[in-house]
């Protein structure tokens, strides 16, 4: 074999691109035939991990198809009939527009889902659903889930054919008396003395473009929410005289629950409090309280970023949930109080117990609280039966606060 010209070469971009992309679509391949135990349960890790690969062949494509638009890529090898160099033009058409369909079908798969699992980029990063498809009605989502679904695999199958194809040529044409193809993409291998060709231009418009369009995705919906959060302004006047100051460095309100037959637990960092209490006049005591649902953090992203999904707390239209405390009364352990909250527009009551702690002007309360998410109608659109989330939540509360009155 004759060692290929520089000038004849891919550059070092083409080739990086083009392994990294072979590796991405060899992963997807492997976790799309793998996601689902014996009994047909889907496996959460590899499904995440396949989501955050088919996002990163999409982004890494978009950088690949403007390089090979600004750096044309060498001739073919001398030798092929016009009926290979057809198939393979064919080939790489088909592969190209394969890499973006198919994370674009994915994509749309996992908007329309009946159950609305967010995506975490390698359980760091937030991806957003699709809003036009994300939004459809149950009953719309239930009937075209399984068509992109069957879409998706068939788009799967043509897409390993082709990518067997490509490589069956490959090797075909390095064992042939042709040029070959492989020894250009691989650099100072079978003999070569030569690099490949140096990059021409367009690096930071290829990678820019890819890096835009992550960007633009990506981050949309956290501009999004911090636009919604700054039209929100200050929490309403709850029109209670506070008495007591609360320390929030030193309070917190938690929750935990089970998912999966695992325990998870979070807490809310943004919340405000007006408390109007007296151990002499419970009658007249009350408390207002106001928590920014989008700030629960539970330590696990695809946790959090669900839980701001309109199925559950849905923060871009409703950014506050609110709790008011009310009928105080003593009890032979502390003190209980009918908690009337409220999260998306729904309003139930349940009761609030708690032990109370008064030195002087300073107070310390740990109450808590089980809620029901199907009577708050929380995840019941992907998980009506508990299947998956259990049905109680424990909420649990604690307080520092300082007399203000004294």
């Amino acid at each position: 074999m004759s060692a290929a010209s520089p000038s004849s070469r891919y550059t070092s971009v083409a080739i990086a691109l083009h392994w990294l992309l072979a590796l991405a679509l060899g992963a997807m391949i492997a976790l799309g035939k793998n996601m689902k135990t014996a009994d047909g349960l889907p496996i959460e890790w590899m499904y995440q991990l396949h989501k955050s690969i088919g996002i990163t062949i999409l982004v890494l494509v978009i950088a690949r198809l403007v390089w090979r638009y600004l750096n044309p890529p060498p001739a073919l090898p001398g030798g092929m009939t016009p009926l290979e160099e057809k198939a393979a033009h064919y080939v790489h058409i088909g592969l190209y527009a394969l890499m973006v369909v198919l994370p674009l079908t994915g994509w749309i798969m996992v908007s329309v889902s009946p159950f609305s699992i967010a995506t975490v980029l390698y359980g760091t990063i937030g991806w957003p659903h699709l809003a036009g498809f994300s939004t459809l009605a149950l009953d719309t989502k239930e009937a075209f889930y399984p068509q992109i679904e069957e879409m998706h695999a068939i788009l799967s199958w043509l897409l390993i054919a082709l990518f067997v194809f490509h490589v069956a040529g490959a090797i075909k044409h390095e064992l042939s008396d042709e040029e070959g193809v492989l020894k250009r993409m691989i650099p100072n291998l079978f003999g070569e003395t030569s690099p490949p060709r140096a990059p021409a231009r367009g690096a930071v418009t290829a990678f820019g473009s890819a890096a835009a369009f992550f960007g633009i995705i990506a981050g949309g919906p956290v501009i999004a929410q911090s636009f919604s959060s700054a039209g929100t302004g200050a929490p309403a006047e709850s029109g209670v005289v506070a008495n007591w100051t609360v320390d929030y460095s030193a309070s917190e309100i938690a929750f935990s629950g089970d998912y999966n037959g695992n325990p998870y637990q979070g807490a809310f960092s943004d919340w405000t409090a007006d408390i109007a209490f007296a151990p002499d006049a419970l009658e007249t005591s009350v408390v207002s309280v106001s928590v920014q649902t989008a700030t629960a953090a539970t330590g696990t992203s695809l946790y959090d970023n669900t839980l701001k999904g309109a199925e559950w707390f849905g923060t871009s239209a409703f950014p506050a949930a609110t709790v008011a405390l009310s009928s105080f009364s003593e009890t032979e352990d502390g003190y209980s109080a009918t908690a009337a909250i409220t999260i998306k527009e729904l309003t139930i009551e349940v009761p609030f117990s708690f032990t109370l702690s008064i030195e002087g002007d300073e107070a310390s309360m740990v109450g808590t609280t089980t809620l029901s998410r199907s009577e708050l109608n929380l995840g019941l659109q992907s998980d009506p039966s508990g299947d998956w989330v259990a049905d109680e939540v424990v909420v649990d509360v604690t307080v520092k606060a300082s007399r203000t009155d004294s």
